[in-house]
Order: C-alpha cells, then sequence, then structure tokens
C-alpha cells in the first residue's frame, strides 16, 4: 500500500495545496472513482473519452482524502479533504509514482520490443518469483497509466519489479524509464509495429533503444541477439550488456551471447529446450509453443540467472509460467485444433504463428484466418501480401481473411495455389468457416487488436461445444 502525507504528495507532484491540511495522510492511490477506497488520494486523470474532473465530487462522496485537480472542482461541503492542484494530472500522477520508486532499493526490471513484451514480462515475473516477492504489470498496461499503477502497488514486501513498456512514439519510452528507473532493460525485437507513426525500422528501434538510454551505469542490459537493430543498443551504453541468440555461436561472431539455443523438441504443448553459454549447458520445459517464445524465455533466464538465481530455480521458474490469454494458446474442441493468438498481428508475429501451425501434428487440415495487420503504414499492401504467400509455404490449405488490408494477403495466398476466400464481415467469414471445418483440422486465428478476431475464436468453441447452431 502506498502511504503519502499531503505534505508529501503535494511536493511530489510540484502541486498547490488549496485546501485540506498539510500533515493529513492518505493511504492509496486512486484514478476510478468507482474503486476507490476511504483514505485514496483521487486523480482526475482526462482522456479522449472522459474526464476524472467529472467524477471528483463521487470521489469526495466516497471518502477520498485528498483530490488532484487541474482546475477548480464543485465538492461537498461537508468533505474535509484536501485538494492539491497541479498543472496536469497525468504528469503528477506518474511523477508521484516516480517518488514512490525512489523510496526502495531494488532491482526492476523494464521490458520493450515491436513482439514479445507480455509474453517476457510473464516468463521473467515466473522466473523471478522461484526467489523474490514480485510486482509486475497486470495484462498489458504498459503505458503512462498503467505502469505508474505498476509502481504504486510495490510494498516493504516486494523485492523485484517486472515492468513492460509501450509506446507510440518517440520520447515515451524515456518518459516511462524515467518513472521507473530500470536497474535491467530487455529488449525483445524491432519489428515494423508502429511503422505507420514512425516511419522507419531505424525510428523504432531509436524510440525502443530509449529504455537502454534510461539505464544508469551499474545497470544490465539484455538484448536480443539474433536481431540486427537491437544489437548496436550495446554499443553507447556503459553498463553490461548480455545478448541471447537461437543460434550457437560461430568463432568470428562479434557479440559472443551470454546464452544460446542448443536444441529444442516440442513435445505436446511444450518445447524442451537445451541452452548452453556463461552458466553452463542445461535444460528446460517450456510451456509455450515456437521459437518466438524460446527467444523470449532466453531473456528471462539470463535475467533470473544475472540476479543471482540457481539453474535449478530460473527452470522451475519457466515451467510454472501460465498461458497467456489470446497469444497462441492452444484449444482441442469437437476434434479441431484451434491456435487463438489473436490478442495482435504483425508481420513477423504472423510468421512465428505459421511455423508453429506448420509443426502442428495434427491429422486433417492447416487453416489460416487472418485479419489485418494495422499501423504498417506505406508497406501494408507488400507485407500482407507476403503473409498470404507464406500460408502456402507453411502447409495451408485453407485462407480465410477479413478486413481490407487482408484483400492482399488473401491475393498473395491464391498465387501460390492456397484456397482463399475474403470476407467483408465476420459473420460472413463465420457462415463458410463453420460449414469447411472438420475433425482434424488444425485453424489458427490472428489478426490486430482492433480486428477483434477473438470473436471468431469464441464462435468455433461455442459452436463445436455444442452452444450454437
Amino acid at each position: 500500500m502506498a502511504v503519502f502525507t499531503i505534505e508529501e504528495l503535494t511536493n511530489a507532484t510540484n502541486g498547490v495545496l488549496i485546501a485540506g491540511r498539510r500533515h493529513a495522510q492518505i493511504t492509496g492511490v486512486s484514478i476510478d472513482s468507482r474503486s476507490l477506497v476511504p483514505g485514496d488520494v483521487f486523480f482526475a486523470l482526462k482522456g479522449p473519452n472522459f474526464d476524472g474532473h467529472s467524477f471528483a465530487k463521487a470521489a469526495a462522496e466516497k471518502g477520498a482524502a485528498a483530490i488532484v485537480s487541474e482546475r477548480e472542482l464543485e465538492l461537498p461541503s461537508v468533505w474535509a479533504g484536501a485538494v492539491i492542484k497541479v498543472a496536469d494530472t497525468l504528469q503528477a500522477y506518474g511523477a508521484l509514482a516516480r517518488h514512490h520508486r525512489q523510496r526502495y532499493d531494488l532491482p526492476v526490471i523494464g521490458i520493450t520490443g515491436s513482439n514479445g513484451k507480455t509474453t517476457t514480462k510473464e516468463l521473467i515475473a515466473a522466473v523471478l518469483g522461484e526467489k523474490y516477492n514480485v510486482v509486475k504489470t497486470e495484462k498489458n498496461y504498459n503505458n503512462e497509466i498503467g505502469l505508474p499503477q505498476t509502481l504504486l502497488k510495490i510494498d516493504d514486501s516486494t523485492e523485484a519489479v517486472v515492468v513492460e513498456m509501450g509506446m507510440r512514439g518517440q520520447g515515451q519510452i524515456a518518459y516511462l524509464a524515467k518513472l521507473a528507473q530500470p536497474t535491467i532493460g530487455v529488449i525483445t525485437n524491432i519489428g515494423v509495429t508502429h511503422l505507420e507513426l514512425l516511419g522507419t525500422q531505424a525510428a523504432i528501434a531509436a524510440a525502443k533503444g530509449e529504455l537502454i538510454e534510461g539505464l544508469s551505469p551499474s545497470g544490465l542490459a539484455v538484448l536480443n541477439g539474433d536481431d540486427p537493430l537491437v544489437i548496436p543498443m550495446a554499443t553507447g551504453f556503459a553498463g553490461e550488456s548480455l545478448f541471447y541468440s537461437l543460434e550457437k555461436p560461430d568463432s568470428h561472431g562479434k557479440n559472443q551471447p551470454a546464452l544460446y539455443m542448443v536444441a529444442t523438441t516440442t513435445k505436446g504443448d511444450c518445447e524442451v529446450v537445451t541452452v548452453d553459454g556463461r552458466w553452463g549447458k542445461f535444460e528446460f520445459t517450456l510451456p509455450l509453443l515456437g521459437q518466438h517464445n524460446i527467444a523470449n524465455a532466453l531473456a528471462a533466464l539470463i535475467v533470473g540467472l544475472a540476479l543471482g538465481l540457481t539453474q535449478e530455480e530460473v527452470v522451475c521458474g519457466i515451467q510454472r509460467v501460465e498461458h497467456i490469454e489470446n497469444r497462441l494458446r492452444k484449444i482441442e474442441v469437437g476434434g479441431i485444433t484451434v491456435l487463438d493468438d489473436t490478442y495482435n498481428a504483425s508481420p513477423p508475429s504472423v510468421q512465428a504463428a505459421l511455423e508453429v501451425l506448420h509443426d502442428l501434428n495434427n491429422p486433417g487440415r492447416k487453416i489460416a484466418v487472418f485479419g489485418d495487420m494495422l499501423e504498417l503504414g506505406a508497406i501494408a499492401p507488400e507485407a500482407h501480401h507476403k503473409i498470404g504467400e507464406l500460408t502456402a509455404a507453411s502447409g495451408c490449405s485453407a485462407l480465410f481473411t477479413y478486413g481490407p488490408l487482408s484483400v492482399s494477403t488473401m491475393e498473395g495466398a491464391k498465387r501460390k495455389g492456397v484456397y482463399a476466400r475474403h470476407f467483408t464481415t465476420k459473420d460472413e467469414l463465420w457462415l463458410e468457416l463453420r460449414s469447411y471445418l472438420a475433425p482434424g483440422d488444425a485453424v489458427l486465428f490472428k489478426g490486430s487488436r482492433g480486428m477483434a478476431m477473438e470473436t471468431l475464436v469464441e464462435k468455433v468453441v461455442a459452436h463445436h461445444k455444442g452452444g450454437e447452431e
């Protein structure tokens, strides 16, 4: 529980106390009047579709000890709490979270990258959980609101913090790093997500690299040694950099990985992986499918080993990771294997999912159901077309697509001889897919978050469980 005096809160947020007692105490932080607990300070945040100032009165009536606001408020006359005026409530919220984080001397692991952030965060938290009491980002709350929420959960029992950092432009990771002050920075990869906003992969790399720039010289950078845009991030960093790789190093390699994959075997829903490197050779079982998830696991193993965990502890931690919703979740229903990877999509993540589909040992056909990949900018038509061609190379018998950009995906698949159909509505797609699927088939669903392709997964599951006609 984050506890502050009003004076401490005022100083941390660079605010002005305009009502209330300076030495009163608050016992929690809230940005939602519905879940506010008496004694909380309420931050009146503003967004595109809401203004927390409209809920300040409700917060006061529920027992808020203080309200942080950008303007004058109409509050109950009997309310005895404090009002602190600030220039920007969002910036003030972040400043308080930074102040709270500075109270504690403990490892803080920051994670960013184009793909795999949330999975890597869960893997690191699972590994560290074998030895430490861990506070981590919930779900993917990785922005300027979600990250402070995580930091404000730190208390005297916390021994390590794992935070995911997302971005939609230059300077955003730098801001989040300023709040979290990470001691370890992990970069998973640099893809083409956000290309529409940032223009080039180099610009995306620069934005993600702000995490490493935000580390102190005593910090540690954990970097994907297979990504040519990530490798150079070690050059300008004064601290130690450790690389991980899915390939064995050669004697001429410039960056020798601290941990690398020697061999892997898929067994059911798991990958059994042998690795070698700085900590010697050992084996672990990863309850997630795909080479991309093995790479994420290598990053987590390095973090754990670097923080003093034993091989046995990190291996146990990896095995305990829980499957993450809508990320290559394997569902068996009605004799059909469903791969639900609908959380998001980019060209590298679609390729990774297709590799998992290809390697499934199902007796029937392999089918892909794809929605648009968003935020790709000028490369969108070509990227979608290439994904269509890739469905053929991945052994797909059929492809069903939804969304205007996915017309190109359908065309690319058709050129390679795949039975491919495009639909303007998900209802139309479902009607054909429902009649097409047969026991023994394996079907992969994927698309960007805005396409909500999980609704089709729900239809397949409900139908084959007998819940829908």
